[in-house]
């Protein structure tokens, strides 16, 4: 009877919120939450996968704070203040859905406000701005091109560039048709993936905006703003230097001294067309009145092209990945590369002078004459 004791203590790993506990030998959990949240189906202590699964049960909007405090058995301002984490953690909860106002979860969360990044240029009126451009990465995918990445990121570093675009897809995340082309599997997996082997050079800032296709895949079937997501686990992991846009799109407000223009940094959806500036035209086109920016960074086509339809920059911005079986089934070749690009702006914000040079990147085993032709070490950085 002494093992049974309620007096023995031991230290072992809760069945309920799995970590390592010291608690009495004869009691299964270590506390009465551990076990009603193993009771639940939840996660192990973890109070907002409990939360999350009730939400997606109910795709009505038909659960209050109120309900969810009921069925969960916590007051009202422990549920409103778990809310208000999972928002903070990337979660689309929004709320007044339905006649009692209750709570949903939502692929892409709305917001009625196109609201513009402000980047303040105005010291440099009359002066070259250059800034990196690349795009559709495809990180955890067996054609991701690492070296063109890095070597990219050298060329970047060398020519004092402090600030790249990426214009989506930098993991690869996971659907039917490219499971077998995977490295890792799982979004939390291809996040580590990604953190761990993005390029990371001093004073370079990488802005990227989300795909709703690969990395928008799990945003979809999670409801999880999946690159403020991603950027909250890189700064956890100590990387700054990954800034996070917008879901699919982002207006950039390029300041000058007395008037500013807008750059859109854009990844768009649909197949690719039979002309390689077709995409980009077609964009331009549709546009509605007052909406026209003077740049569009365009990225998901895989394909390098410089346009200028209806008086608009339109820079489609190649790939860091070979072609893939996906590409290859449909006769889609990957202009594998990157840009920088340099623009000049008037005192009233005009974009009088433009231009953007292509970095073109071919087979595996070109890169180290690549390197010494840049004036580059032979060792590629980490």
């Amino acid at each position: 009877m002494d093992n049974l004791s309620q007096h023995r203590m031991e230290t072992r790993k809760c069945p309920g919120c799995g970590k390592e506990k010291t608690y009495p030998a004869r009691n299964k959990f270590h506390s009465l939450e551990c076990a009603y949240a193993a009771r639940k189906g939840g996660t192990i202590g973890d109070l907002g996968g409990l939360v999350l699964d009730l939400v997606r049960k109910k795709r009505d909007g038909g659960l209050t704070v109120e309900d969810i405090a009921d069925h969960l058995d916590r007051g009202p301002s422990v549920i409103a203040n778990t809310l208000k984490d999972l928002r903070s953690k990337g979660y689309n909860l929004v709320s007044g859905i339905g006649k009692r106002g209750g709570i949903q979860l939502e692929a892409v969360e709305q917001d009625p406000v196109r609201s513009h990044i402000v980047h303040d240029l105005s010291d440099y009126t009359g002066q070259w701005v250059r800034f990196g451009v690349c795009g559709d990465k495809h990180l955890g995918n067996m054609h991701c091109r690492l070296d063109v990445l890095k070597l990219l990121y050298d060329l970047y570093e060398s020519e004092g560039i402090t600030t790249v675009y990426d214009t989506g897809n930098w993991i690869d995340g996971e659907a039917r048709f490219n499971k077998g082309e995977l490295l890792v599997h799982g979004m939390d997996a291809q996040l580590d993936y990604w953190i761990d082997n993005h390029p990371k050079r001093n004073g370079i800032t990488t802005r990227y905006v989300a795909g709703d296709d690969h990395e928008g895949w799990y945003q979809q079937r999670e409801c999880l703003e999946i690159g403020k997501y991603a950027m909250l686990r890189a700064c956890d992991a100590g990387r700054n230097d990954l800034e996070y846009l917008g879901y699919a799109e982002a207006l950039i407000e390029l300041k000058a001294k007395n008037g500013s223009r807008i750059m859109m940094v854009n990844h768009p959806g649909g197949g690719a067309a039979y002309a390689i500036s077709y995409k980009g035209q077609k964009y331009v086109e549709s546009l509605q009145g007052g909406e026209k920016p003077t740049i569009v960074l365009q990225g998901h086509y895989h394909k390098f092209n410089v346009g200028y339809p209806r008086e608009v920059w339109v820079v489609d911005t190649g790939t860091c990945c070979d072609q893939t079986l996906f590409m290859r089934k449909r006769q889609l070749q990957a202009h594998v590369g990157g840009q920088i690009v340099e623009l000049q702006q008037a005192p009233d914000g005009r974009v009088v002078r433009f231009r953007v040079e292509f970095l073109p990147f071919y087979d595996r085993g070109f890169y180290e004459a690549q390197r010494r032709r840049f004036g580059l070490p032979a060792k590629l950085k980490r």
